[in-house]
């Protein structure tokens, strides 16, 4: 695993071009800062890469990746939003949410098996959004198998992943290491699936 140190605000391109470069050509695997924890994630539309992921955390294929995405217009090719849920998603992103949303076609079956639903991010952290965006796709993402408070300590993540991951952007210790908050927003109404940093007011 190479470890990069990447300033908090202004991301090294250098940097960021390496690591976009790991995952678009070696299948690789990349550790990165969100505004909730450090995550796992992979190009979402490289199948070899998320099959390593899996591996690693011991992921129930059935279960679904995340989507980390960089703005809206990327996010509306892989969910349908309508009109409400846009104003809504506006409101609270980016932020420490993520949202359930009705899967396009363009979702990988790796991703979504069924293509039903996804979970999608825009984190509020500048390393995690460049990324992203130099990538010009999202990334898959998966949890770091941690406890969440140590999740926001890369001294104490690098240890447990050294030999599975490729790349880690280290932009130092995360303030209130906790998950982010899960809304459900295929019903009518939005349903809190799990509470976790971000506050919800409906």
């Amino acid at each position: 695993m190479i470890r990069y140190k990447i300033h908090p605000v202004d991301p090294q391109v250098r940097i960021l071009e390496k690591a976009a470069h790991s995952l678009r050509h070696d299948n690789g695997i990349c550790v990165y800062p969100t505004d909730t924890v450090y995550g796992m994630g992979a190009c979402a539309t490289n199948p070899k890469a998320l099959d390593k992921i899996c591996t690693i955390v011991e992921k129930d294929k059935a279960q679904l990746f995340s989507f980390i995405c960089s703005d809206f217009s990327q996010m509306s090719r892989y969910v349908r939003i309508d009109n409400a849920h846009f104003k809504l998603l506006k409101h609270y992103l980016p932020g420490p949410y993520t949202f359930i949303l009705p899967a396009t076609s363009y979702v990988p079956k790796k991703v979504s098996p069924k293509r039903r639903t996804v979970g999608v991010r825009m984190p509020d952290n500048a390393v995690c959004l460049a990324l992203v965006r130099m990538l010009g796709e999202p990334l898959a993402n998966a949890s770091i198998n941690l406890e969440s408070q140590l999740r926001g300590d890369p001294d104490r993540i690098a240890p447990a992943i050294m030999h599975e991951v490729d790349v880690m952007l280290d932009m130092g210790t995360l303030e209130n290491p906790v998950g982010s908050t899960i809304v459900d927003l295929t019903n009518e109404e939005p349903v809190v699936v799990r509470m976790g940093k971000g506050e919800w007011r409906e």
